[in-house]
């Protein structure tokens, strides 16, 4: 393999490839040392950008609940690992391969430099010593030719001087020089004695210059043996200097091979990680609602009546009219006991029963407050074409008398409330705290008034009153909202919602008794208790003065839609939970709790450390 290598640079030329190689080489290491660096500059700058997205997709996730934030601290989490991932390659591309790269570089660049000097040198010398010997080589040509023209000379000579001069040449040399010394100085030399005398001056110059031209070529081929030679040591020090140089790039080029089989184990760890994301929307919203730390009130706006301000109006006519408004609510409590009372038939006497209006019912089905007219409503009855009977009012409004008709007017109320938004709160009942707290506000000025003792009601700390520009008040009654763990979970039905929007039933247990409307006016008003003073013969006394009373009566529900109960079994904590709310549960891993109920809203009832609450059911297992 040695010679192989060196039989591709051979004399000057091939070292000129040589060293061209050898820089090529060089510069290959050079350059892809720095694209790696650029490279690991730019996983930097993406793991940081990076690290930058997570921690402001960190601090977002914070902002919502459940799993959705879960989720995304989740994305925040794996980006970081990204992040980390891209900064661990960085690292590789810079520490693992560009500083060995670069450092083999240098290391051989210097070597390249030295055998370049070592080379240099030797071809000059060469160089120099081919000068040399062009030089004596064209002496030895110039004196030889010299030689020539002065033989050329000699023959054009007369012959007799050309044979004397023939003559002399052959006899010996020392004997000519000794005869011309004793000459007499005074006698003078022929033109051919002269042109031997030179002829035989260049042979001695041209013995010496041809001496010199063989010591020159000898040297000049001394010294293209010596530049071989170093040639050959300086293809043996390149080849050696390739065979490092790939080998390292073989070693350099696995590294990076595994960093990035690496890599992507890591990428395929985060896409795994990422495929086990859930998000529950209904679990979210039920948990967003649930960190509202806000007090949840409903208002609801009172009768405000000119006859509260005492400095408004006498005390006669003001006495009139808080009567006359007492004793208005008092018919409008009775109006909507009645309507309740009359609910509780069953649903096929409805459809039977064809009565015109009373006016009892011609109240507003939401129980809006009216008043008995002067004259009852007189009916009559219209004959129809086709035979059957229809009622008709003083106002024109008639009503067939068909059974047919009736049903399909019920079905369409029904469906007229099925299509709307069916609210999970028995809100439809406050109508009747419209009716007391404004009867409680209106009886409490009038027992002020008659130095009467003071009332109780569950909600006089709940009063609010406000002034507008004028000056004229507006009284509101906040009642705070239940909890959401105390109501069901479900929506009702259409039949359900329309039963309590109209309002209709409640449960036995819960009903009121009818209410006796107080006909004088020094009692007070049906619906308060005085203090001291026993009055129990009221239903809404008794209603009022219960303190365990819901504010949301709950209508009574026998389907398991809505709850399912499942005693004496223990769950296990998977997850720690705080309780956001007085009714839940503060449960750490590992807790065992005793189930009492199951929610189809995944919120589970128990009991733990003898404290009963609800904990949400996505954090425990079966024990």
């Amino acid at each position: 393999m040695t010679d192989e290598f060196r039989d591709c640079f051979v004399g000057e030329k091939g070292y000129d490839a040589l060293k061209k190689l050898m820089r090529n080489s060089n510069e290959f290491c050079t350059e892809i040392a720095n694209c790696l660096l650029d490279r690991s500059d730019a996983e930097k700058v993406y793991a940081k950008a990076l690290r930058k997205n997570s921690d402001i997709m960190q601090k977002i996730a914070g902002r919502t609940r459940g799993t959705l934030s879960n989720a995304f601290t989740m994305l925040a989490t794996q980006t970081n690992r990204q992040s980390d991932a891209h900064s661990e390659m960085a690292n590789v591309l810079l520490n693992d391969i560009f500083t060995p790269i670069k450092n083999l570089a240098d290391t051989q660049n210097r070597e390249r430099r030295a055998i370049e000097e070592t080379m240099n040198a030797k071809f000059k010398e060469w160089n120099n010593q081919k000068s040399n010997d062009n030089k004596f080589r064209s002496r030895q040509f110039e004196k030889s030719e010299e030689i020539e023209i002065l033989y050329l000379k000699l023959s054009e000579l007369p012959k007799i001087g050309r044979k004397h001069g023939r003559d002399t040449v052959k006899e010996n040399t020392s004997a000519q020089l000794a005869m011309s010394c004793i000459m007499p100085s005074g006698r003078g030399t022929s033109a051919s004695e002269k042109l031997e005398m030179d002829i035989q001056k260049a042979f001695e110059q041209l013995k010496g210059i041809e001496k010199r031209y063989h010591e020159s070529t000898k040297t000049v081929e001394l010294t293209r043996q010596s530049c071989a030679t170093e040639l050959c040591r300086s293809c043996d020090k390149a080849q050696r200097m390739e065979l490092d140089r790939i080998t390292e790039m073989k070693n350099f080029t696995q590294s990076f091979i595994n960093s990035i089989q690496k890599f992507c184990e890591t990428m395929y760890q985060i896409s795994h990680d990422l495929n086990s994301i859930q998000i529950s929307p209904n679990e979210d919203i039920i948990t967003q609602a649930r960190s509202n730390s806000q007090s949840n009130e409903l208002e609801i706006l009172l009768y405000d009546i000119y006859a509260e301000n005492q400095n408004a109006m006498n005390e006669e006519r003001r006495l009139t009219s808080l009567n006359y408004w007492i004793d208005l609510l008092n018919r409008d409590i009775s109006i909507q006991q009645q309507m309740n009372n009359a609910s509780t038939r069953p649903q096929k006497s409805v459809k039977e029963e064809a009565s015109p209006s009373t006016d009892d019912d011609s109240s507003s089905s939401d129980g809006a407050m009216c008043s008995k007219k002067p004259h009852s409503k007189k009916a009559y009855g219209v004959s129809n074409r086709d035979g059957s009977m229809s009622l008709s009012n003083d106002d024109g409004a008639m009503c067939s008398g068909k059974d047919k008709r009736r049903e399909n007017k019920n079905t369409e109320a029904v469906e007229r409330f099925s299509n709307e938004l069916s609210i999970d709160r028995s809100s439809t009942r406050l109508i009747h705290c419209l009716y007391e707290a404004s009867l409680y506000k209106l009886q409490s000025v009038y027992n002020r008034i008659n130095n009467l003792p003071p009332l109780q009601y569950e909600h006089s700390h709940c009063y609010a009153k406000t002034y507008n520009e004028k000056g004229h008040p507006t009284t509101l009654l906040r009642i705070p909202l239940q909890s959401s763990a105390q109501v069901l979970p479900s929506a009702p039905s259409a039949t359900r919602y329309f039963a309590e929007a109209m309002p209709l039933s409640v449960p036995i247990s819960m009903q009121q008794p009818p209410v006796v409307q107080p006909m004088q006016t020094q009692p007070p008003p049906i619906g308060f208790v005085i203090d001291n003073i026993s009055m129990r013969s009221s239903a809404l006394e008794r209603s009022l003065t219960t303190t365990n009373r819901q504010v949301y009566p709950d209508l009574p529900v026998h389907s398991t839609e809505f709850s399912e109960k499942k005693l004496n079994k223990l769950v296990k904590a998977i997850y720690p939970y705080t309780a956001a709310h007085r009714d839940e549960l503060d449960l750490k891993e590992g807790d065992c709790i005793l189930l009492m109920e199951r929610r189809p809203d995944q919120w589970y009832k128990g009991e733990l450390n003898g404290k009963i609450g609800l904990f949400p059911g996505t954090f425990v297992t079966d024990a």
